[in-house]
């Protein structure tokens, strides 16, 4: 019984430690300045690792196969883009840290609830022809190995989110 008491009350204080340091990542966490640069899809080189998920048009990335094809939205790009830039904006724990002077490319930083992890997001508004537009999005921890599907389900949240958006 003591032995059980002494490793919970150790599994809670590693885990106090753990979110602290998230928490205190800061600056750190979102990378140094230099490291905050839009991310060119046509040269995107994609890392073995599993905590990542990309969705693109065909053509869009040609060094790095997407997980998902984007949809294409009956709006114009202007349209996406203001409506991408209002989900962000209501994100939980999402902040812009980077954004073309267009607006149609951005990068994003969302930490998690609990221990404050950093998962960067890059993002494309791109015309799609016929008045209307697409989205390539790029979503990536940047600590750790796996991500328990985090990256894929906040980017088929937000299609989702932004095709409600697009269609009212």
């Amino acid at each position: 019984m003591l032995k059980s008491v002494a490793r919970a009350l150790l599994a809670v204080i590693l885990l106090a430690a753990v979110g602290w340091y998230g928490w205190q990542l800061g600056p750190w966490a979102d990378g140094a300045p230099g490291d905050r640069a839009l991310t060119d899809f046509a040269a995107l080189e994609r890392a073995s690792t599993p905590n990542q998920f990309l969705v693109a048009p065909p053509g869009t990335t040609p060094k790095a196969g997407p997980d998902a094809e984007s949809p294409v939205f009956p709006v114009p790009a202007e349209r996406l883009r203001d409506a991408m830039l209002a989900l962000v904006e209501e994100a939980p724990r999402t902040a812009l840290l980077e954004r073309s002077p267009d607006g149609m490319r951005m990068l994003l930083v969302q930490r998690s609830a609990v221990l404050r992890f950093p998962d960067h997001i890059d993002v494309a508004i791109l015309p799609a022809g016929d008045g209307g537009s697409t989205v390539a999005v790029y979503s990536r921890s940047r600590f750790g190995y796996s991500d328990m599907g985090v990256n894929r389900r906040r980017v088929e949240g937000w299609l989702a989110e932004l095709r409600r958006r697009v269609a009212g």
